[in-house]
């Protein structure tokens, strides 16, 4: 029995709306507002199939009519829009068949709708920091509508890793049933087109099977992260939520971004107030004893009184300080506008590296060890800039170790890269704070301004000059054990290598034999250094490893004494072989040295530097520390 007319106008001033169904499917009855109320046009004799959406909701709704069963669940429209529907068996008049009440559900009522996108504009807006933010987004967004939890995933700031920041139900933290892979659809989709995607959750016990919504988390410039939303089993999402949710991304990833900008400028004025400080200290200790040094000697030159020259130098000293400071800051400067600019050209890193060592050497009281390959190591680079680098490392390895612990430097080949390895055996570096030392203005926990100076700019500009040399610079260490910095730089391939010249070094006390072989030696491609004093020659060449030197045996005593002296103080990375030039060897040369004959006729002098150079390079090389060696 259908009811009365007059009860139409009863439900129309319901907001839900009345349907009767057979078990069947098909429609015996509706209200005549049904379609304005629920958006669902079903005329008399149509079926349910044809005006809902197919899926786990319509099949428990569809089981519940067919089994006579009272249920309660939701349903998407074929306008996929949300309603809710309420199922009660008829059994008044013996018909099978159910009275469905539906109506819209969630935020598909434009007032729900508005409501939801205020309180979560509200719980977002109320902080600043990133974690607090997520959380009130989460709570508002279960509290708003009707879905089962909430979770927001955000980039890392440093790499594109994925990480959970918030969760509605924190007792779910750890839920097997939430692993989550964003490389898989709906996450991948939803990520890439920067649009709302469904799926299915895999979850375990009620969950499994449940919707969920993957909603990006779109800032103006960039996607921040995700906005994960499951639905209770069996409901699916509707249209209009999906623009919800959405919306709602959309002030979740502005105020994420805003709350990002906020902490990163907050660290830059902790940054800047803790360099102004540092910086104001390190430019002011040069600055007071030079101050006091120059008034010591203006009142000595005032007083007619000599000015000694222990004060000169000291005040060099803090000079040469506050002037290295000053271009630490240009050079961080320069790195930051990009017009640091680069002059590369061949240099052999084992000489540099030697070189650089030697200078610690004369300056510090303390071991430095150094290996390097037998062959010669090249590359193409900035030999200031590299050797600023060098420095570097071993100012920290010797300014954090203890006095008279050794600091070793290793140069070797590894693939294609050059390696130089800088290890101390001194305070080390914390874990925690190894990723931050290559960061500018950055220093150690355990490194104390007031008894270790600096400006926190050295490993940021090494760090930097090796990338633009495109190496990597990389640091292994343990706090209270030293550390060890590992330089890696791209080598020159052997075929260019065997372009470059050979350099020789001739010296001569004879001018004209003197510019004789060098003209034959430069004929034949080799780069040639004549100077009469050797110590000008040697400090000449010192930049660039000397493959030989062709010695005058008519050299007096005295200008060989000098020449083997001064040789044996400049730095250099492995032993150089001599050629001697004259009737016969010196009493002071070894019996199978090589010898040439002087005057001097080109192709035996070819032949002579050609043989030494070959032996050279088949001969293992003894330690750095070896005297040069007469080639046989």
């Amino acid at each position: 029995m259908l009811p009365p007319n007059d009860l139409e106008e009863v439900l129309s001033c319901l907001p839900q709306a009345l349907l009767r169904v057979g078990p069947d499917l098909r429609v015996q009855w509706c209200e005549e507002g049904f379609a304005a109320k629920t958006g669902v046009a079903i005329p008399p004799g149509g079926t349910l199939l044809d005006a809902l959406e197919h899926g786990r909701s319509l099949d428990a709704l569809e089981r519940a009519i067919r089994e006579g069963q009272p249920h309660t669940g939701h349903v998407i429209t074929r306008a996929l829009r949300q309603v809710r529907v309420q199922v009660k068996p008829t059994r008044t008049d013996g018909s099978a068949g159910a009275w469905l009440v539906m109506e819209p559900s969630g935020v598909d009522d434009e007032g729900a709708f508005s409501q939801a996108v205020r309180e979560i504009a509200r719980a977002v807006g109320e902080s600043l920091e990133v974690d607090r933010v997520c959380s009130a987004a989460v709570v508002s967004l279960v509290r708003c509508a009707q879905v089962r939890r909430a979770e927001v995933f955000l980039y890392e700031e440093d790499d594109a890793t994925l990480r959970r920041m918030a969760v509605s139900d924190l007792e779910g933290l750890d839920m097997p049933g939430d692993a989550f892979d964003p490389s898989e659809d709906p996450y991948r989709q939803a990520l890439a087109l920067r649009q709302p995607q469904l799926g299915i959750q895999r979850g375990y016990g009620d969950a499994v099977g449940s919707v969920f919504a993957a909603v990006p988390l779109c800032a103006p410039r960039r996607t921040v992260g995700l906005l994960l939303i499951y639905k209770e089993q069996g409901a699916s999402f509707s249209v209009r939520e999906l623009e919800m949710w959405s919306a709602a991304a959309s002030q979740l990833a502005v105020a994420v971004e805003n709350a990002r900008l906020l902490r990163e400028a907050q660290a830059a004025l902790r940054v800047r107030e803790e360099f102004m400080s540092i910086a104001s200290h390190e430019l002011k200790t040069p600055l007071t004893p030079l101050k006091l040094g120059l008034y010591s000697m203006e009142r000595r030159i005032a007083a007619g009184q000599p000015v000694e020259l222990a004060s000169v130098l000291k005040s060099k000293r803090q000079v040469d300080r506050l002037a290295g400071l000053v271009e630490d800051l240009l050079d961080a400067s320069r790195l930051e506008l990009g017009r640091l600019a680069l002059n590369s050209a061949p240099l052999e890193v084992g000489q540099l590296v030697a070189e650089v060592v030697d200078h610690f050497r004369h300056a510090f009281e303390r071991p430095f060890s150094v290996e390097v390959p037998p062959d010669g190591v090249w590359m193409l680079g900035d030999r200031d800039r590299l050797e600023q680098v060098l420095v570097n490392l071993l100012e920290n390895a010797h300014k954090y170790s203890p006095a008279g612990a050794p600091i070793a430097v290793r140069v070797e080949r590894t693939g294609e890269a050059a390696r130089i390895q800088v290890q101390d055996h001194g305070i080390g570096i914390p874990g925690a704070d190894q990723a931050q030392v290559f960061q500018r203005f950055y220093r150690a926990r355990n490194v104390s301004h007031r008894n270790f100076g600096g400006l926190g700019l050295g490993l940021f500009i090494s760090h930097s000059i090796v990338k633009m040399h495109g190496g990597s610079l990389a640091l292994c260490s343990r706090e209270g054990e030293g550390s060890t910095f590992t330089l890696d730089l791209p080598r020159m391939a052997a075929h260019e290598v065997r372009r470059l010249p050979r350099r020789v070094l001739v010296l001569d006390e004879d001018r004209g034999q003197e510019a004789s072989a060098e003209r034959t030696l430069r004929a034949e491609g080799f780069e040639v250094f004549t100077v009469q004093n050797g110590a000008e020659a040697l400090r000449k060449a010192t930049h660039l490893p000397v493959d030989l030197i062709v010695l005058s045996t008519s050299a007096t005593q005295s200008q060989v004494g000098s020449f083997l002296e001064t040789f044996a103080t400049l730095p250099r990375a492995r032993p150089v072989p001599i050629l001697l030039a004259g009737d016969s060897r010196p009493w002071w040369a070894q019996e199978n040295a090589a010898l040439c004959s002087r005057p001097y006729r080109a192709d035996e002098l070819l032949e002579g530097v050609r043989n030494v150079l070959t032996r050279a390079r088949r001969r293992f090389v003894p330690p750095v520390e070896s005297e040069p060696v007469l080639a046989s």
